[in-house]
């Protein structure tokens, strides 16, 4: 198999949800710097201090979300000439993805990948990154992180005490059963499928006729061992990784939700830097990013290959015409979003609706 790149998991904060994207950022130090005085880069840019810099996670790593972080870590290195490092910390050595975001306040960590699930609490309107059947294609979810509204928002989450470097792709959400394959969306009735405990998540099953299970992943192999859920929904990444190929028989590729990652990093560090090193932190970001692209077509392909041939897992898709009956159902988790922040969701929205029309579905 290949190495390749991606990234997962669901996040939550461990502080109190405010009702917008604001809030007071807290006093914070600057980055650690590591020994030595200033380095200037090849293009003769004064670097200023070396910096070295945590990265946590809480995968281990051999995952894809590390392999992502690996190549980003090498980057920075390589284009600072050794002026900045990133080290990595591997399956929740710095603690789970809440004690992480905290951590980036204090600026006791520098980065972290966090999805809309995590930031969601202290910034609702989050939320629209985790809409269903928001996206036709990868390309135009990739076109949509690049847009104004999407930067804007970005940039608001800095009152909180993170900067919104961009985005990894977590890939399309795909959902597995055992009863029977899912190919139009009267196949969901009734069905138990593990859910996330937001209004949002439970809500978009509910809009299909599910019966929603709230609990943690890492009760869900057990659950669908024992049949207390029927299956679930998740990317092909996460699908693989977590075998959950043992205990279900059908996967159906229904493209329902595009999930992404933002690379948060500590606004107290990143304003430490000089615009030299914030510059080269962005240009890793944006390299990596599309490296991330690539290496997930090749990672799908192969993981989704290997399943069906050597452990017989069923594969199939939509009917015609059922992804649009899809997102004609999930209409009332719009709305839910929508009351968050009426005037931002127009926004996005538009920006959304403008990536979709410059790359449609074939």
């Amino acid at each position: 198999m290949k190495k390749i790149l991606s990234l997962c998991l669901a996040l939550s904060l461990s502080f109190a949800c405010l009702s917008g994207c604001g809030g007071n950022q807290p006093s914070t130090n600057n980055p650690s710097p590591a020994p030595g005085g200033s380095q200037s880069a090849g293009g003769g840019q004064d670097l200023g201090t070396p910096q070295t810099f945590k990265f946590g996670l809480t995968v281990a790593s051999t995952h894809p979300y590390s392999i992502a972080a690996q190549n980003f870590a090498q980057l920075v290195e390589e284009k600072s000439g050794g002026n900045m490092k990133v080290e990595l910390f591997y399956d929740s050595a710095l603690g789970d993805d809440a004690a992480l975001m905290e951590s980036m306040q204090m600026n006791a960590v520098t980065f972290a990948l966090v999805g809309p699930a995590g930031i969601a609490p202290m910034c609702p309107i989050y939320g629209f990154f985790d809409l269903p059947c928001l996206f036709a294609t990868r390309d135009a979810a990739y076109a949509f992180q690049e847009s104004d509204a999407v930067l804007d928002l970005l940039s608001s989450l800095s009152s909180n005490g993170f900067r919104g470097l961009g985005f990894y792709e977590n890939g399309y959400y795909s959902i597995s059963n055992n009863k029977n394959p899912i190919t139009t969306m009267d196949d969901l009735k009734n069905l138990k499928l593990r859910s996330m405990t937001s209004d949002m998540a439970i809500k978009s099953w509910e809009c299909l006729n599910v019966q929603p299970v709230a609990m943690p992943f890492g009760e869900l192999f057990m659950a669908m061992q024992t049949g207390t859920v029927d299956g679930q929904e998740t990317t092909i990444g996460s699908f693989y990784t977590s075998k959950f190929y043992e205990v279900q028989k059908h996967l159906t590729l229904a493209n329902r939700i595009y999930h992404t990652m933002t690379f948060l990093m500590s606004e107290t560090a990143w304003q430490g830097l000089t615009e030299a090193q914030q510059s080269i932190l962005m240009d890793a970001v944006s390299e990596s990013k599309m490296a991330h692209k690539e290496y997930m077509t090749s990672y799908n392909e192969d993981a989704i290959k290997d399943m069906v041939d050597n452990h017989g897992l069923v594969v199939s898709e939509l009917a015609s015409g059922e992804f649009e009956k899809m997102r004609e159902m999930s209409e009332p988790v719009y709305d839910l979003v929508k009351g968050y922040d009426a005037t931002r969701y127009e926004a996005l929205m538009e920006a959304a609706e403008a990536a979709n029309a410059q790359y449609p579905a074939a």
